[in-house]
């Protein structure tokens, strides 16, 4: 369409506001509330213009462009307007700095008044320079305010973590309520009361933390006052410089900017665009991280064991000593874990130096990765549709979403907020669980199913399916007969007993399924540690490939894509993270190389425990040497993300202390070891070595990944929607009986390399205690326990300390361990293992 715009024309295309053609054209119009992410509010009018033909003025901000429309922003009576408008937004705002006469000068004068407990001016206030207001107040040209001055007196709220709320200097522009209600789906706060006394509040101005919010920060990055502010930076002076990095807490690989001071970081924020988060992010990501560079758990200087004592000493030194050392192991006496949050430039060199250095087999990531192998064999070698490249929109376009026992919002928030997306848009959500979760309201279907349940559950939902609607005979070649033979030894009457739920329920899940394409289905870890987590898996995918699904199976960690692609070419004969601590502890194993956290070693039979590591853990007791390793602010490397998104994560401050990167001490031992080819000064060598040994890192360089998206296996491919196998797996498992308890365990996320996040951050530790021992109150009463009663307890000889949660949303029989993530691997710990446990009494 064509229109014209302060007498100038202008083709536009789709359905845009004034308000952006303008911005797009270079035209300046005031706004306070519109926001790129919202839906226009209309709210602060300070963007009204006079279109030709229309009564009035009109907000640009909600007026759609149409043909032949003739637009003024900056006729005098409008000027005149806003001005009135802003003078009585002011009013009500500290507003004595903008209108000084002698701001200019103030500059130099003003370095600490800023600590005051009461903001009066701009030079009082946390946001002086990165306000909103105050850049609409200079466009304006703001003198002097015309209408008497009301401070409203409201106590600063500082009972929540991480930002602190002063509705003294809030606007009520609503993009905070709006960006929480729209966006992130938490609707923890809203406006309250109306006329003069509105406010934004929570319901019985109760804490944030009592509404259910997730301290993601939006809020914070959307206010354009001083109203919120993020508590760790409320003193620190303003940034000189702004560097773009990955986030390293979870697989979703969020685009951050880091806010720095002379080379000290003072902040983190999301990227406006980035392309994984789109300006969202996490309470770890946003919260978190400064914590964890400027950690006092830091691992700064190398440390070498003399007489019974860890002392500091140079790199040469204990460079050398590790080198002699390790020169007394090879094979099987070596073991080497790794974490999957280090960059694959440095799990390629781990690998090249277990294999060609100390020649042994025992190199393993230090979470299970058996979970995303089975099911890159699964999608890639066994003839299904999709790899496991996945791209995000395709949540928000659904028309049905299965969620499998993930509770999204904690693991992937990025992620949920494309479901959020797609119920707006009228998706139906059904999800499954055998425990009720904080989201359920916006799901239109819950299944809260028997915990250990999964197989028939999914299998009786099939059964539905291909009775109801069968195959077209080409899919006799995809074991459909042996899958249909199978399905009709199950009875839809004996659901109730078999899943807990009844036939109606399951019914009516398989319907929305059958109609509702396209169909999306997530999943992730939670599924596989489950009771007959394997065995769940399968039945999911022939329900998935039944109702023509997409899947989008869910790893946990920030590299783990990288990790399992490196590694999985090597032997079967390496041993597992289980089998590694079991030898350790038997003397089999007699060299420990540890580049990540691990369970506890107090009882191991180690020759030599060598810790490489960011941050001192409880295992840096036991060991010989330990050296300090550069975070992923202070290095540099490349990111695979949970969509096959490979991203380069450049370095944004300088190692603190003697701290190295991974891949520079790896080949420092190498070359000590006479390997004079781990002579790399570079990440982006390491790379070019990559491109050429594996194939699916094949082209890549620095280079290429600086100048746009790059997805793992090249571009991301449309695949043609085929069928693959439906699989055939083991009998089935026969429900445990008697009055035991099935075992949940939940992995937590919080954690970077050895530190753990909950213990490190205060804040991150008030909104969830990594050490409860979840159970419903029937249970707690039967076994005689007192809610908040510290127990231990004793599984397959591991212990295990927490304290009692009572959840009345929590079923009957069952037992929820959460705790930090390296105890959920434990030792011979199997859902389908009927295990004894003991609980011992606490004080």
């Amino acid at each position: 369409m064509k229109i014209m715009l302060n007498g100038k024309k202008i083709e536009v295309e789709g359905k845009r506001t004034i308000l952006d053609i303008a911005r797009d054209n270079g035209i300046f119009i005031p706004s306070l509330c519109d926001h790129s992410l919202l839906t226009p509010f209309a709210g602060c009018r300070l963007c009204l213009v006079e279109i030709k033909g229309k009564k009035g003025y009109s907000p640009s901000c909600a007026t759609y462009a149409e043909e032949g429309m003739e637009i003024l922003t900056e006729t005098p009576q409008i000027q005149k307007m806003r001005k009135q408008i802003l003078e009585l937004i002011l009013s009500e705002h500290p507003h004595s700095c903008l209108i000084c006469s002698e701001k200019k000068s103030c500059e130099d004068y003003k370095s600490t008044i800023r600590k005051v407990g009461e903001v009066t001016g701009c030079v009082f206030c946390p946001r002086n320079g990165r306000c909103e207001l105050q850049k609409v107040v200079e466009a304006l040209g703001i003198e002097k305010v015309s209408f008497p001055s009301i401070y409203k007196e409201y106590e600063v709220k500082k009972n929540d973590p991480f930002f602190d709320r002063n509705y003294n200097l809030c606007i009520l522009c609503g993009r905070c309520v709006r960006v929480c209600h729209e966006v992130r789906g938490a609707s923890a706060i809203s406006f309250i009361y109306r006329g003069t006394k509105a406010v934004i509040g929570t319901a019985l101005d109760r804490s944030l933390i009592e509404c259910g919010c997730q301290f993601c920060g939006a809020c914070v990055d959307i206010c354009p006052t001083g109203a919120l502010v993020e508590r760790g930076v409320k003193y620190e002076i303003m940034e000189d410089e702004i560097k773009k990095t990955i986030c390293p807490l979870c697989s979703m690989g969020c685009e951050l900017e880091a806010l720095l001071s002379k080379g000290r970081i003072l902040s983190f924020r999301p990227s406006p665009h980035g392309p994984s988060n789109q300006g969202q992010a996490c309470v770890r990501g946003r919260f978190a991280l400064r914590e964890v560079i400027y950690s006092k758990r830091r691992i700064l200087r190398p440390l070498l064991r003399k007489d019974h004592l860890l002392l500091e000493e140079s790199w040469e030194v204990a460079l050398d000593f590790v080198a002699e050392r390790l020169k007394g192991y090879s094979g099987n006496e070596v073991g080497i874990v790794i974490s999957p949050q280090v960059s694959a430039e440095d799990i390629y060199i781990f690998k090249r130096f277990a294999t060609e250095v100390l020649k042994t087999e025992n190199l393993v990531l230090s979470v299970a990765d058996e979970y995303m192998a089975m099911l890159r064999q699964i999608l890639e070698g066994d003839g299904f549709s999709q790899d496991l490249n996945l791209n995000p929109k395709d949540i928000a376009k659904a028309k049905t979403i299965f969620i499998v026992e993930e509770d999204l919002p904690l693991t992937h928030p990025i992620l949920w907020l494309e479901v959020l997306k797609a119920r707006r848009n009228g998706a139906d959500l059904i999800v499954s669980s055998p425990r009720e979760m904080s989201w359920a309201r916006f799901a239109t279907i819950y299944l809260l199913h028997k915990a250990g349940s999964e197989p028939w559950l999914f299998d009786f939902m099939s059964k539905i399916l291909a009775e109801k609607n069968r195959p077209s005979p080409q899919t006799h070649e995809n074991n459909f007969d042996s899958l249909l033979k199978r399905l009709s030894e199950l009875d839809l009457s004996q659901a109730g007993d078999l899943s807990g739920l009844g036939g109606e329920e399951i019914n009516k899940a398989a319907f929305h399924l059958e109609r509702g394409a396209p169909v999306v289905f997530i999943f992730g870890a939670s599924l596989s540690l489950s009771p007959f987590g394997k065995e769940a898996i399968f039945s999911l995918l022939n329900l998935a490939l039944l109702c023509g699904a997409k899947i989008f199976p869910l790893g946990l960690e920030n590299n783990l894509r990288s990790g399992i692609e490196i590694l999985m070419r090597k032997s079967k004969n390496g041993l597992s993270l289980t089998e590694i601590l079991k030898k350790t502890r038997e003397g089999k194993i007699k060299a420990l190389y540890l580049a990540s956290p691990f369970p506890s070693l107090q009882n191991h039979n180690l020759d030599f425990l060598l810790i490489q590591d960011c941050f001192a853990g409880e295992n840096i007791h036991f060991a010989d040497v330990v050296l300090p390793a550069a975070t992923f602010a202070e290095t540099e490397g490349i990111f695979i993300n949970f969509e096959g998104r490979i991203q380069l994560s450049k370095r944004i401050i300088q190692p603190r202390g003697d701290s190295k990167p991974d891949w520079w001490i790896i080949s420092q031992i190498a070359r000590r070891m006479g390997r004079r080819d781990f002579d790399y000064q570079k990440a982006s060598e390491i790379l070019r070595e990559m491109s050429k040994v594996i194939p699916s890192f094949s082209r890549l360089s620095y280079s290429r990944l600086e100048k746009g998206d790059v997805f793992f296996g090249e571009k991301r491919r449309e695949k043609k929607n085929r069928r693959g196998n439906f699989k055939i797996g083991a009998e089935y498992p026969s429900p445990k009986g008697g009055n035991g308890f099935v075992l949940l365990r939940e992995y937590s996320l919080d954690y970077y390399r050895g530190l753990n996040l909950s213990e490190e951050v205060k804040g991150l530790k008030l909104l969830r205690d990594p050490n409860w021992i979840r159970i419903s109150s029937e249970d707690r009463k039967m076994l005689n326990l007192e809610d908040g009663e510290e127990v231990e307890l004793e599984i397959s000889q591991n212990k295990i300390k927490g304290a009692v949660k009572t959840m009345d949303n929590f079923p009957q029989g069952v037992l929820g361990l959460s705790f930090f993530w390296n105890k959920a691997y434990l030792e011979g710990l199997k859902g389908q293992d009927l295990l004894k446990v003991r609980i011992k009494r606490g004080k």
